[in-house]
C-alpha cells in the first residue's frame, strides 16, 4: 500500500465517522497526501503526528506481521474479558488518610463489570469528611462508569454533565445519582490522565467540585472507534466530540490544566494538605 492509498482510506472513514465541521475539514486537508511511498511504521507515525494536530486521540498503528482484514463497517470496541477485569478489580481502589477518603480510578471498564468494585470501594469511604479522586493513571474508557464516579461526588440528584455530538445526532449524559451529600473534594491529574479520564477531570472542574492537583493532561477529547484500514494498519478514528454542559467547550488539544501544579508523585500530599487530612 502506498501513502496516498492509506490517506484515501483514512479520508473515506473520517468522512463516514466525523461530524461535519471546520475541524474535520482541516484534518482532511492535512491528510490529503499525494505521496507514493510504501507505507511502513515511519509513514504511520508521520501521518499520526499530522492528524493529532486536529484530533489528539487519532492513532495509527503499523502491524509488521500483517494479516489484518480491512473493515467495511465499524465494529465498535470489543468486550473486555470479565476475568481480566476482576483480576484488576476494575482498576478501582480506595484508601483512607485520616478522615479523608481517596478513590483511585485507573480504568473505566464497562459499568456492568466495574460496578461491584466501585461499590465496594465507595463503601470503604463511607463517612469520609472529604474525598480525593485520583485520576493520575486513568487512560479512559466507559462513560457510564465516568458518570457513576461523578454521581458519587455530585450527590443524590442527576446532573446534566455533557453532550456527545456525533454525525447523526447527539447523546446527553447525566451523572448517575448516589445517595451521598457533596463534600469537600479534590482531584489528581497528570500526563497519564487521558481521554475519558480527562473527561472526569474536566467535568469535575466545570461542576465546581474542587481543585485539581498535578500536571496538565494530553488533550484527547474525541470519542474514537477502532478501524482496520489495511492489511498492516489499524487505527482509532474520531467519531464524536464532547460539549460540557457548563462551559459549552471541551479539552481537545489544550488538555486539562491543574489548579495547583505539582509533580505527579507529590499531588496526593498536596491535595491532602489542602483538605486538612487528619492523617
Amino acid at each position: 500500500m502506498r501513502t496516498d492509498e492509506l490517506c484515501a482510506a483514512l479520508t473515506t472513514w473520517l468522512e463516514r465517522l466525523m461530524p461535519v465541521d471546520d475541524r474535520r475539514a482541516a484534518l482532511l486537508e492535512a491528510l490529503a497526501a499525494r505521496d507514493g511511498r510504501e507505507v511502513d511504521a515511519r509513514v504511520c507515525a508521520e501521518l499520526q503526528a499530522k492528524a493529532r494536530r486536529f484530533s489528539r486521540h487519532l492513532d495509527l498503528e503499523w502491524v509488521p506481521e500483517g494479516g489484518l482484514v480491512p473493515d467495511t463497517e465499524s465494529r465498535g470496541w470489543p468486550d473486555p474479558d470479565p476475568a481480566e477485569v476482576a483480576a484488576k478489580r476494575a482498576g478501582i481502589a480506595a484508601e483512607r488518610h485520616g478522615d479523608v477518603g481517596v478513590l483511585r480510578v485507573d480504568n473505566q471498564y464497562p459499568l456492568a463489570l466495574a460496578a461491584p468494585f466501585l461499590s465496594e470501594a465507595l463503601a470503604e469511604l463511607e463517612g469520609a469528611r472529604a474525598v480525593v479522586l485520583d485520576l493520575r493513571a486513568n487512560g479512559g474508557g466507559d462513560l457510564d462508569t465516568a458518570m457513576a464516579v461523578l454521581g458519587w461526588l455530585l450527590g443524590p440528584e442527576p446532573v446534566h454533565v455533557s453532550d456527545v455530538i456525533y454525525k447523526d445526532g447527539a447523546q446527553r449524559w447525566h451523572s448517575l445519582p448516589r445517595d451521598q451529600p457533596r463534600r469537600p473534594a479534590a482531584a489528581l491529574i497528570g500526563p497519564r490522565t487521558y481521554s475519558s479520564g480527562e473527561a472526569i477531570a474536566y467535568h469535575f472542574r466545570s461542576q465546581r467540585l474542587g481543585p485539581l492537583f498535578g500536571g496538565r493532561t494530553p488533550g484527547a477529547a474525541d470519542h474514537v472507534v477502532p478501524i482496520v484500514l489495511a492489511e498492516h494498519v489499524r487505527a482509532n478514528l474520531p467519531r464524536g466530540y464532547v460539549v460540557d454542559a457548563v462551559t459549552g467547550a471541551n479539552w481537545e488539544q489544550v488538555g486539562v490544566a491543574p489548579d495547583v501544579a505539582s509533580e505527579e508523585a507529590d499531588a496526593l500530599s498536596r491535595a491532602l494538605e489542602h483538605l486538612g487530612s487528619g492523617a
